[in-house]
């Protein structure tokens, strides 16, 4: 489909309507030095034009006294699982979340909101989400839950699409249906955002009980584990599946898969971006005795597989899962704790 041609006027106001925070300074860095520098000036169209055409980049200062119109969260590793897996999250909260490659590694997760909202309930649960995909110390932007007295400025993140970079395939939009790839309209994307009330905000904190530290308060467990409640939470992965996708593994690759893939599938990510987490995934593994790394192709019969029908197992008692098990996981007590009182009596 070819693209719509958009005026400069167009896409600027599209842009300023995203990309937006303080009004009288922004970052910008030396393109040839890297050098970071801050400009006490207004953002004029002329800055945001001359960010687009590539002559001095743009860095937003999203946090505006105690509020923000936008969130980034900053996964500075060029690992594509990391931001699948927080979009993935996001999404069960009925929050649209964009992949932006940023500008020399790594992927800014943006969530545009549909006004300015607190960053305080903005920020509580872009960390309940990261705490989610167990990535809880990832860089949050704005980097503040507000400005305090006699504080002018915040912290700015670099602002996407910088003409200088487009042609590097950096500072882009990744397509939302396989992040592998480039959205080939940004122009288009960017005007079709999804974007968040606050509403959804005070139903996610009031929902999980998020706490000032952005952590659930927990309820004590009950002794039985049913198919509802069979989830670290119903938004999580367990700390097995978390350390799995992180690490990779060294042996029992069909079987980890196949369960990583049940694990993806129950807390809500969709096949496509299931798929394209565990090809990434796969590139972590180190496996013994000179065997291959799995394939792409066995990849996608172990997902397909996990899709298709429906598991009850934990699969704690699996050996491919057994060195992962956390003895702080709820399940730990039911499945494999148990197990091991049971041997020791």
């Amino acid at each position: 489909m070819e693209k719509r041609k958009r005026s400069t006027a167009e896409k600027i106001g599209i842009y300023k309507g995203l990309f937006t925070g303080l009004k009288n300074v922004y970052g910008t860095y030396d393109t040839k030095t890297g050098k970071v520098r801050q400009e006490k000036t207004t953002v004029t169209d002329d800055v945001i034009v001359a960010h687009l055409t590539g002559k001095q980049s743009y860095g937003v200062y999203l946090l505006t006294g105690e509020r923000t119109g936008a969130l980034a969260v900053d996964f500075d590793q060029d690992d594509l699982s990391l931001p699948i897996a927080y979009v993935a999250v996001a999404r069960r909260y009925d929050m649209s979340t964009y992949i932006e490659r940023s500008k020399s590694k790594g992927y800014h997760a943006w969530i545009f909101f549909e006004k300015p909202v607190s960053a305080y309930k903005a920020r509580l649960v872009a960390k309940k989400i990261l705490d989610d995909i167990g990535r809880p110390q990832t860089e949050i932007f704005p980097k503040q839950d507000v400005l305090a007295d006699g504080v002018l400025y915040g912290n700015f993140i670099n602002a996407p699409l910088f003409g200088a970079l487009i042609p590097k395939g950096r500072t882009v939009f990744v397509d939302p249906d396989d992040p592998s790839i480039i959205y080939p309209d940004q122009w288009e994307l960017l005007e079709t955002v999804q974007r968040v009330p606050e509403l959804r905000l005070d139903a996610i904190i009031e929902s999980c009980k998020l706490s000032e530290h952005g952590t659930v308060d927990k309820e004590p467990q009950s002794a039985s584990h049913t198919e509802s409640n069979n989830d670290i939470s119903p938004f999580g992965l367990p700390p097995c599946a978390r350390r799995m996708l992180a690490e990779g593994v060294s042996s029992f690759q069909r079987v980890s898969c196949f369960r990583l893939a049940v694990r993806l599938k129950r807390s809500g990510m969709p096949y496509d971006l299931a798929l394209i987490t565990l090809k990434a995934w796969a590139q972590k593994n180190h496996p013994t005795d000179g065997k291959d790394i799995i394939s792409d192709g066995e990849i996608e019969k172990q997902t397909k597989c996990a899709f298709e029908n429906t598991y009850r197992s934990f699969g704690c008692e699996d050996p491919a899962i057994a060195n992962y098990c956390d003895e702080n996981c709820p399940l730990y007590a039911h499945t494999k704790g148990k197990i091991w009182i049971e041997q020791c009596i």
